[in-house]
């Protein structure tokens, strides 16, 4: 008897084991971390120190427009059959060997966009720059970064906009959710559990000429709080220990099939706050809920919003689902609704697809077609792109 159940506890163990590593690998991903170097880096020495460039180029082939449409990220205006420069980033990566890395990165890509100025160089050079910031890590449980740099409010600011597969992120997280800001954040790796808390400031980009605000009713105010919270249970979503040392499994695709976790399921469970004190000293808070899953070449992620601005509370959602039938070659969907946009509400729906042209999945050509929709009037915001992105 008691060597059928030893053959019986040993089948039940392999049966678990199947299709996962056999080391402890829960981790969460990175709530922030610097651009990746990729081909960039000039110089790498004995002890671990490095540094080097790093640049990217976006631009929007416009096949369609409606009149009023938006590019969903940095509520760029689109004009038909009209090319346009989302981004042109140039910058410096430099990692000293123990504990500091700093970054600049400027987006050249702006001047195209600026809002008016002083008219002083200073205030115009200070437009272009995207990141400017230093990091301080003494410990994987512990991490300072100050300066100019992503606040991590809802789940795609945790990643580069050329990691997206859709070239940007949802218009209702366009419209409540900081990009860059200054301020201080602090980081924490505990294993499955990551965690970021900063300070900012806060200022509200200026909506090009006809456009509605990027967040209309909420007041520029003078400082910002967030709390990012993220729980990754099982392994990484980015690729095996440490996230993203797989090639290509940075950003929110299906990871590829190299990963060693490529056949487990992976969920990810995330939770951000974010407090806004305007000059007159009153207060509102939004918080998102996000849930994101990988397994083999599936991805799927969706969040809710309830954002306080304008004086009334707002319910947003937005969900989308990838495949990959090719590590270089996937197929996305994403469906939102946002609440608080207009006097009724906004939805969107849409879909593409982005072809990469290297291994790391960061420089493709892809299509993005969406229906963007006023409920009340049933204005339409609809736009059809061609998206060609280049990553050093």
């Amino acid at each position: 008897m008691s060597t059928r159940r030893g053959w019986l506890a040993s089948g039940l163990l392999a049966a678990c084991a199947l299709g996962v590593p056999s080391v402890p690998s829960a981790a969460a991903d990175p709530i922030f971390s610097p651009p990746p170097l990729g081909e960039g880096i000039l110089s790498r020495s004995d002890d671990g120190a490095l540094y080097g460039l790093v640049g990217e180029a976006r631009l929007l082939g416009v096949a369609g427009a409606a009149r009023l449409a938006t590019f969903p990220d940095r509520r760029v205006g689109l004009e038909a059959d009209a090319p346009l420069l989302l981004a042109g980033r140039a910058g410096v990566v430099w990692h000293l060997a123990a504990p500091w890395t700093f970054v600049l990165r400027v987006d050249l890509a702006e001047a195209t966009r600026l809002p008016e100025t002083d008219g002083s160089v200073v205030s115009a050079a200070a437009a272009l720059v995207d990141d400017a910031y230093a990091l301080y890590r003494p410990g994987r449980a512990f991490t300072v970064a100050v300066g100019q740099l992503r606040v991590p409010f809802t789940k795609l600011r945790q990643f580069e906009e050329s990691d997206l597969a859709l070239g940007g992120v949802p218009f209702v997280v366009d419209r409540v959710a900081p990009d860059r800001r200054a301020g201080l954040m602090l980081v924490g790796d505990l294993g499955a559990l990551a965690w970021a808390a900063g300070v900012y400031e806060d200022r509200l980009a200026a909506a090009p000429p006809g456009l509605a605000p990027v967040a209309p009713g909420v007041a520029d105010g003078a400082a910002v709080g967030v709390l990012h919270i993220e729980w990754t249970p099982v392994a990484p979503m980015m690729g095996s220990n440490p996230p993203g040392r797989v090639l290509g499994a940075r950003g929110p695709l299906p990871t590829p099939r190299t990963d060693p976790w490529f056949a487990t399921l992976r969920p990810s469970l995330g939770l951000s706050v974010l407090a806004r004190l305007d000059e007159a000293g009153a207060t509102t808070t939004d918080a998102a809920l996000s849930l994101q899953f990988k397994w083999r070449a599936f991805a799927a992620l969706a969040e809710g919003l309830v954002v306080s601005g304008g004086g009334r509370p707002a319910f947003g959602a937005w969900s989308e689902l990838m495949f990959t039938p090719t590590d270089r070659l996937a197929l996305a969907v994403r469906a939102e609704w946002d609440g608080g946009a207009g006097a009724s509400g906004e939805y969107s729906a849409g879909g593409g697809f982005a072809w990469s042209t290297a291994r790391d999945r960061r420089s493709r050509i892809g299509l993005f077609a969406f229906v963007h929709r006023d409920v009340e009037r049933g204005t339409a915001y609809d736009g059809a792109l061609v998206i060609v992105q280049a990553v050093l």
